[in-house]
């Protein structure tokens, strides 16, 4: 077999950054420089592989050393309410008492489904860019 340009392009890149998976921190460092480097510039179709290979050994690391959680329904609540600039008051119209509120949003107390719904609704009309669902709040 004969390689092409491209074929050769892509080996010389191998052979350059020698992507393999990341174990540590200073490996990961370095793949994140590269990658960073790589998105400043027009990518050939060889780098454009060898980007998207260090993408997933990056991502790979990422989701085994800084998991990200589902968030809970107090925190998406209590960050709403934030960027809202909402006060408990406010939602006590919406799902009962300030109690219940202030009880969600310590993690104390649950949203049942009336209260998720209504949740939603209200800071959808707030924000036109939210599609926030009961499901939200559910958690």
């Amino acid at each position: 077999m004969t390689l092409t340009s491209s074929q050769q392009s892509y080996t010389d890149l191998l052979i350059k950054y020698q992507p393999k998976p990341i174990t540590n921190v200073e490996e990961y460092n370095t793949a994140l420089n590269v990658v960073e480097r790589m998105m400043s510039g027009e990518l050939t179709e060889a780098e454009t592989t060898i980007f998207d290979l260090l993408v997933v050994l990056i991502e790979t690391y990422e989701a085994q050393h800084y998991p990200i959680s589902e968030p809970t329904a107090a925190a998406t609540l209590e960050s709403l309410m934030y960027e809202f600039d909402v006060k408990p008051s406010t939602l006590a119209e919406v799902i009962g008492s300030v109690e219940q509120v202030k009880e969600i949003v310590n993690g104390h107390r649950k949203v049942n489904k009336s209260q998720a719904e209504s949740l939603a609704n209200f800071f959808n009309n707030l924000g036109s860019e939210l599609s926030l669902t009961s499901k939200d709040f559910e958690k």
